[in-house]
This record gives structure tokens, sequence and C-alpha cells, in this order.
């Protein structure tokens, strides 16, 4: 697919553009009502949304998903709260449901393309219907491109489409990341999501150094995973099981102290508990410490630590996904970045 920045004004004037953008963001409760909290992905789609006003497109459409509703419409999941978010931003942003008539505004949000079971199906009777709203495609949502849905893979079969300017930066970085990035190399990875524990190997032949905290430690261990004992080291948990121990704080510092290359991706614990932060919260003072060292970030606890700790103009590179960033490093592309333009 060709990137946005490669279009011709043409491609763009006047057309009516689908825009899918990474919605999902933490919310929080404000005034009786749900209000976006963490809005670094939303702020993330910013630039496109610019780029199509200079071309002069018709009316920007903006599909998203926010949470896992499984097919169904779940009244804390409505997008609601996006569509607010970019009507203070920008301009109005009415949000609508598929089927519904498209409001007259330049700039609308249609609800959670996951309360429909076609989207994370990759219907590509959805997609049609997704199609028919609009004359372009641009997917800018570079934390899902990793998922084979019917947004990412589906709808650039029935429009033409392009790559966004959020994407973009996306691919390049990570691209001269995986080829360019000075060593020595640590990945520091976390969380307790049991799919990131697929990318370990490829992570232990690619780092330096892998450490691993979080719940993936012990899932390594019961799936019984051989990892190369000399470029990883597995944290160890406190007495509460929640977050790392001394001595593996104490480790990863060390480690993290003699990098040139720092990624991390996920907390060490359940960083949402105060008791149970430490762990994280010393990795992350130990990454930024460390002044001499090229430091990426990405995933969405790891975006939520960054601001509980006020640590964004820290780090060279934040990327918006989590798992994408994962499997991009390791595959080279994704899925949504690799389907021929109609």
């Amino acid at each position: 697919m060709k990137f946005l920045s490669e279009a011709k004004r043409e491609d763009l004037k006047g057309k009516t553009v689908l825009l899918r953008i990474d919605s999902d963001v933490d919310l929080r409760k404000e005034g009786g009502k749900l209000v976006v909290d963490e809005d670094f992905r939303l702020r993330c789609s910013l630039p496109t949304i610019h780029f199509l006003r200079k071309n002069q497109v018709k009316k920007i459409i903006l599909l998203g998903h926010l949470g896992r509703p499984e097919g169904k419409r779940v009244a804390s999941l409505s997008l609601e709260p996006v569509a607010n978010w970019f009507a203070q931003q920008l301009s109005s942003c009415p949000l609508f449901s598929l089927g519904e008539t498209t409001p007259p505004d330049k700039l609308v949000m249609m609800e959670n393309l996951r309360f429909w079971e076609g989207e994370e199906d990759n219907s590509p009777d959805f997609a049609q219907q997704l199609g028919k709203m609009g004359d372009v495609f641009v997917n800018d949502a570079f934390g899902v491109c990793h998922r084979a849905h019917a947004s990412i893979v589906s709808l650039p079969k029935v429009l033409p489409s392009f790559l966004g300017i959020r994407v973009e930066g996306e691919v390049k970085a990570l691209s001269w990341l995986k080829e360019n990035a000075p060593a020595p190399l640590v990945f520091v990875i976390g969380g307790s999501k049991p799919g990131k524990v697929d990318y370990l190997p490829f992570l232990s032949e690619w780092a330096d150094w892998l450490l691993v905290g979080g719940r993936l430690p012990a899932l390594v261990k019961e799936r019984k995973m051989k990892l190369a004992e000399d470029k990883v080291v597995l944290g160890k948990t406190n007495t509460e099981g929640k977050d790392i121990n001394e001595k593996t704080i104490a480790k990863f510092k060390e480690v993290i102290s003699l990098a040139k290359t720092i990624i991390w991706a996920g907390p060490m614990g359940v960083y949402e508990e105060k008791t149970n932060r430490k762990g994280t919260w010393e990795v992350a003072r130990a990454i930024v410490a460390n002044r001499g060292a090229f430091k990426v970030a990405g995933g969405g606890d790891t975006h939520r630590v960054l601001s509980w700790a006020g640590l964004w103009g820290e780090f060279n590179f934040v990327s918006v996904g989590g798992g994408a960033m994962l499997q991009f490093l390791r595959d080279g592309s994704l899925p949504g970045l690799q389907l021929t333009v109609k």
C-alpha cells in the first residue's frame, strides 16, 4: 500500500475519506460521564486529518474501536467520548451508527466497529458496507495493523487506499530500529498478555539482552520455553507475586545502564496498585537515566506509565502499538500493510 504522503491532490480533493484510527484509549469518569483519559493515540491521528483537510477532502469519516465488546453493543465502550475529544480539538464530530444517515458535518465518527461481528470476523460483506460510505480509505491505525480485521485487511480491497502519516512514521522508525539500532540493544518486556510470550524467541536472538518481567516469566516456565540463558533475564517476583523483586530490579538496572538502544514494552508488575508499582517505576527511571541510549517505548500500559510518571519527553520514539510493534520488529511487516491497492 502507498503512503498518504505519496497521494496526488486529485486522489483526495472532493472525496469522502474513511479514516481508520487508533481509538482504543483509556477513559475516566468526569462529571458523571465518560471522557478520554490517555489521549496519545488520538493525538497521533491529527497530522493525517490535517493533511487530508489541506488536500481539500469533502468529508472525513473516522473509524475505530474501543475495548472488546465481541460483536455486541456495550454502552461503556461507545466511541462517544472519543468523538467528543475530536470535537474539542478540531470541530463538530457527531457520532453515528452503521446504517444510519451519515451526519452532514465534515468530520464525523462511526460507532465502535467491534459492535458488529463482521469486524473481527473479517467479513467481506461488512467491509463492503463500510466502503459504501466513502470514496477513499486511509489506514492510520498502526496499533491494529497486525489484526486481520475487516477494516484493516478487507476494506482496502473495496476502495482506493493509503497508509496514513502516523503509520508511515511507525514503519520508517521501526524499520530503522530493526536494521540499524546501536548495540548493545536491551529489550525490556513485561505485562500480562500471553501473546507476548510468542515473541520472546525472536527477541532473545535479536537483542543483546532481553529483560522479562510482569507475568511473562511464569508463562515461560509453564510452556517450558528454552531461551538463551546468557542473554535473557527472567524476573523473579516479590512475596505478593505482583511485582519483580529487589534483586531483579538491581539486575535490570545494571543491564539497562550498559545499553546503547533500549526498547520498553510493558510494565513489570501490577503497577495499578501502589504497593506493586516499584519495579515498573525503577525500571522506567533507569531507562531515562541512560542519557546516551536511543530509547523507544510502546503499548497501552506503557503509555499510561509514561503519563503517570511524566516521562513522555524522555523517549526518542513512542509507538502507538504494543503487539503491532513486536510483530513488525519480528516479521518486518504486518497484514494491514501488505495489501494491493484497488
